[in-house]
């Protein structure tokens, strides 16, 4: 019956159309085109959002990458500078829910692909090194910055980036001489690095580097500096700080990491 009607109204349509004149058949011709277009456009505007849900999915994933990275390299290379007595810090989180992570990381799953060493070795500009100054004393934490920095540092994990900010921004005001004090101002340039705002994370790379010299964050302070020269196309400071990583922490994850990004550098013709 659905069938039959449907017939019906065609047949109507076409007798219809047979006996129009031809201004009004070329009307009904525009009438038909505009409808097609209309559709086109709401088959673009469909298409349009679903490639910005996946750009933004894609962005988080990213981010969520570049803070997995950094947690893995605290976990095998490097120990928080704090009291031993305190305990390690959490670097780790349960994807589904935030926790912390007791574990450690296991180096044969974690470790990542170690890529052959560069061979050229051409000239390089050196990084202006900071005004040298003396290692700090830093104190032992009290249990209101513990708070404070445990709070910054749940604030990262759940990559609630500029609430992160702001919380290990202000530990460092009121504690620039705690102990962990080198890690806050190096999860605070993490902070920015992972939402790709390179030149305010370099800054608080190098200043990190000025601040406390001789820190555990040192080594991961340079790295990143040397990945924040990259990702702003500053070839020739990004390969001075990653040959310094090489020189200095040789042997390290730190060491392959700052390896692979000159190779690809190498590879790409930036030197």
């Amino acid at each position: 019956m659905k069938q039959t009607g449907l017939l019906k109204t065609v047949m109507t349509v076409t007798i219809a159309a047979a006996f129009l004149s031809p201004a009004q058949a070329q009307d009904s011709q525009l009438v038909y085109q505009v409808q097609d277009l209309l559709e086109e456009i709401r088959e673009l505007r469909g298409m349009v959002e679903s490639q910005q849900r996946e750009i933004e999915n894609l962005q988080r994933r990213q981010r969520d990458q570049y803070l997995d990275l950094d947690q893995r390299l605290q976990a095998l290379d490097s120990q928080p500078d704090r009291n031993p007595a305190a305990g390690s810090e959490p670097v780790s989180s349960s994807p589904d829910t935030g926790a912390a992570v007791a574990q450690p990381v296991s180096p044969s799953s974690d470790v990542p692909e170690v890529r052959a060493p560069i061979d050229a070795r051409a000239e390089v500009t050196p990084l202006t090194a900071p005004a040298v100054r003396q290692t700090r004393d830093l104190e032992t934490p009290g249990e209101e910055e513990q708070r404070a920095y445990d709070a910054a540092f749940a604030d990262l994990r759940a990559t609630r980036y500029a609430d992160a900010a702001e919380g290990f921004a202000s530990f460092l005001e009121q504690w620039p001489d705690s102990a962990y004090a080198p890690n806050a101002q190096y999860w605070m340039a993490e902070t920015y690095y992972v939402t790709r705002d390179f030149q305010t994370a370099l800054d608080y790379f190098n200043e990190l580097l000025a601040r406390y010299p001789g820190s555990s964050k040192q080594g991961d302070a340079l790295l990143k500096i040397g990945f924040s020269h990259f990702e702003l196309q500053q070839w020739n400071e990004a390969r001075a700080a990653l040959e310094q990583v090489r020189s200095d922490f040789p042997e390290t994850t730190l060491s392959r990491l700052a390896e692979g990004r000159l190779r690809d550098m190498r590879l790409a013709g930036h030197f």
